[in-house]
């Protein structure tokens, strides 16, 4: 990969840091619910589910015409396009900011913000209605704790594990698993690092975490955007190889 598409993506994740040197109105602009940042992180969700099924699609049609015999299913890449587009739906409340239809009074309940969301039950919060802290087990299933141990397994454990086992790259292939490269596998151990530091920072200031929680989730979006390109750009390589050679894995390395 050219270098500059590399380090890219590590440019965007420390540029969280300029949140501390704007006004704290401009923060608070960019924070706000259906702000800057929550509309570029549901963006970034709707567009990495499209490219993700469209390759799921380009990987299957090329199994048909050229043999290549290594992805049986693109299973894994069309469950990661439904992914992202249930975290486009949700950024966005699925639509119900925009439509204003009613939200049932058992929901409203149980949803810390009263919206048609899984993300804001209170099940998966740190600390209840009365904003009492939680128990030990209850905060080990907070909703951005098991985000980020998702991201953390699939592009960052997984490619570390298939450098060393032909049997796991070979079943992730035939599942159409992007087996991502270390420069892609490096990005949410950054994110995570960066945002507890940014976290830590801003743990006096109200505004600036609400803006960093909503950059943070714009972030996981735009990792899974720049897998999803990643992907697509292996498998539209792969025409490339002649019909009688084997080629490499479209989706992993």
């Amino acid at each position: 990969m050219p270098r500059p598409i590399i380090i890219a993506p590590y440019l965007g994740l420390f540029s969280a840091c300029i949140l501390l040197f704007l006004p704290i109105d401009t923060v608070a602009w960019l924070g706000n619910e259906d702000g800057p940042i929550e509309v570029a992180g549901a963006l970034s969700f709707l567009l990495a589910g499209i490219v993700f099924l469209v390759t799921a699609h380009q990987t299957s049609r090329l199994d048909r015409q050229y043999g290549t015999n290594h992805i049986e299913s693109p299973l894994a890449l069309l469950a990661l396009g439904a992914l992202c587009l249930l975290c486009f739906g949700e950024e966005i409340s699925w639509g119900q900011r925009l439509f204003h239809y009613p939200v049932p009074a058992w929901l409203e309940d149980i949803n810390r913000q009263g919206e048609w969301t899984v993300h804001n039950l209170a099940w998966f919060q740190a600390s209840n209605a009365e904003e009492a802290k939680q128990s030990f087990l209850a905060r080990q299933i907070n909703m951005e704790r098991l985000f980020n141990l998702f991201q953390l397994s699939l592009f960052t454990l997984v490619p570390m594990l298939t450098a060393y086992s032909t049997t796991l790259r070979t079943w992730g292939a035939r599942i159409g698993l992007p087996i991502v490269p270390w420069w892609i596998a490096g990005l949410t151990p950054a994110h995570i690092l960066i945002t507890l530091v940014l976290y830590t920072l801003t743990a006096e200031s109200p505004i600036l975490h609400r803006a960093l929680a909503e950059l943070k989730e714009t972030e996981w979006a735009c990792i899974f955007l720049v897998v999803a390109v990643w992907a697509y750009t292996r498998t539209t390589a792969t025409p490339s190889v002649s019909a009688g050679a084997r080629p490499r894995d479209a989706v992993g390395l």
